[in-house]
Parts: C-alpha cells; structure tokens; sequence
C-alpha cells in the first residue's frame, strides 16, 4: 500500500504553479476563486482516493470519476501489435474530455507508448503528466525548450496524438466552428516518416466557455480567458457519452509538393470533419 505522502506529492497545488511572484501580486480571493474554477479541491480527491492514482490507470479512474463513457468507430483502421508509428491528428472541441478518452483507448492499444501535447493547466495533472508534453496556449511565448520536446515526441518510438487546431473549437455566428490547422503535422510526418491517422471526436463546450471566448476577442485580449476555464469545462461534462472515429491512415509520401503544407493540413482537417457523418451526435466542427 501506497504511502500517503507518495500520493500527496502527485496533488494539484495551484499555489506552486503561479509561483512566489505571481501569489504575491494576486489577491486571496482571486487564487480561491481560481482554485474552484480548476477543481483543485475535487481533483486532489480523486487522487487520494481512486485506486491507481498515476500512470496510465488514471485515464479510467477519472473518466469513472466524471461519468465520461465513449464509442469507437474504425479502430479496424489502426495497426496494433507492429511497431508501426503514427501521427494522430484530432479536432479540438473541448479541451478536457479529448486527454482523457485518447488516454484511456491508447492504453489499451499501445500500452505506456503514447504522448500527448495538452495545455498547462493539464500538463500539471501530475499523475498523467508522463504523458503530457505541455504546450502554452495562453501566451503567444512559448518556452525555448519546446521545439527540443516536440522533436523528442516524434523522434520517440511512441505513438503522438496532435491538435492542430491548438485552440478548442469557437462559436463563430451561431456555428461550432474548428480553428483552420496549423501545418507543422505534416511537416512532421515527412520529416520522420509517420503515417497520419485523422481522428474525429464528438461534443463541444458550454455557452459560458463560447462567451468568454467572444468576450475577449472583443476586448481585444492576447489571451483567450475562456482557456482559464477549461477544467471547469471539463467537469461539466459529467454523465456524457463521445464517439472518436478513427480514419484510414494517410501515407507521409502523400504530402508532396503539388500542394503547400498548409493546404495539406486544411485537406487532412476536411477529412477529420468528414468522420463525424452517422457518428449519432451534433456536428462540432
């Protein structure tokens, strides 16, 4: 049995993750409101009492926690059991839901050999944080040492799952609508070899979340608020049922020169779109 300090040290502590600096400038009620906002209290519970408290186990335990059931649709698709490598590339509707779900089929597929970029507040799960290569959407100024992270990802004999929207979905004049793709995945696929597998994954956020997104587009904000409330999104979605479709995989070769990356990576998420048709749920994108 676990000691109770060993688990005490995989607890979510917003308190180090501002810093010194920052606590000092923020006022208490501010810290407690944002403590509540990402669930400290009730994800710190979870891990003093779920079973398998870290490593690949939590994915289960905390979508047993949450409710959070999922179907599958074309894992006829995926090569298991080879040493085959891939880049999964997937829509970003919501933030939380997306981690969890892609952890919990990756586990049983490829065991321990998966990595996925998520943002800070989610890197700092601790008991997933093995598989998480944080990346910070809340500031356009990313860490020196995230292209030596990233490259270590796809030069790893893991198995990568990308977002390229790198922003969950927004609502732009009433539609659930994916951000257009960035084209390092292809970039990427070419450079070492990977094959591309497009996943699609149902769901979307709460009208709160579509709002404060709108709310700081239109105040003119660098950062996009609604990312502070992404936890709290995730907990919202208590009791729900996603679908994932897995697509045919896409030959690295077929990236070639007749079209530009970006247009690729804009043909690959139109594939992505595509998989929600018959997949029983609204379309998000």
């Amino acid at each position: 049995m676990e000691k109770y300090n060993e688990r005490e040290s995989y607890l979510l502590d917003l308190n180090k993750m501002l810093g010194p600096k920052l606590r000092k400038k923020l006022p208490r009620f501010v810290i407690n409101f944002l403590k509540r906002r990402i669930h400290q209290d009730e994800a710190n519970h979870v891990i003093m009492t779920v079973e398998h408290y870290k490593g690949v186990k939590f994915f289960d335990e905390a979508l047993n926690y949450l409710d959070i059931t999922y179907r599958i649709r074309g894992e006829e698709h995926l090569a298991t059991g080879t040493d085959k490598k891939y880049i999964f590339v997937c829509n970003h509707p919501l933030g939380g839901p997306e981690a969890l779900i892609i952890g919990s089929i990756f586990h049983r597929l490829y065991g321990e050999g998966f990595q996925v970029p998520v943002t800070p507040i989610m890197a700092n799960l601790k008991p997933l944080s093995e598989f998480f290569t944080p990346v910070n959407n809340l500031s356009s100024k990313q860490s020196r040492d995230l292209g030596e992270r990233i490259a270590k990802m796809f030069t790893s004999d893991q198995q990568v799952v990308v977002f390229p929207a790198g922003l969950c979905a927004k609502k732009v004049k009433g539609k659930v609508t994916e951000m257009p793709w960035k084209k390092m995945f292809v970039t990427q696929a070419r450079r070492y070899e990977r094959d591309v597998v497009p996943v699609h994954m149902s769901g979307h956020n709460s009208r709160w979340y579509f709002f404060l997104s709108k709310l700081s587009k239109f105040l003119g904000l660098k950062i996009n608020i609604g990312m502070l409330y992404l936890v709290d999104e995730l907990f919202k979605q208590r009791g729900n049922e996603f679908v994932i479709t897995f697509g045919e995989p896409i030959p690295y070769t077929t990236f070639d020169k007749s079209k530009s990356d970006r247009e690729w990576a804009s043909e690959v998420q139109e594939r992505v779109k595509a998989l929600s048709v018959g997949n029983g749920c609204v379309p998000n994108m």
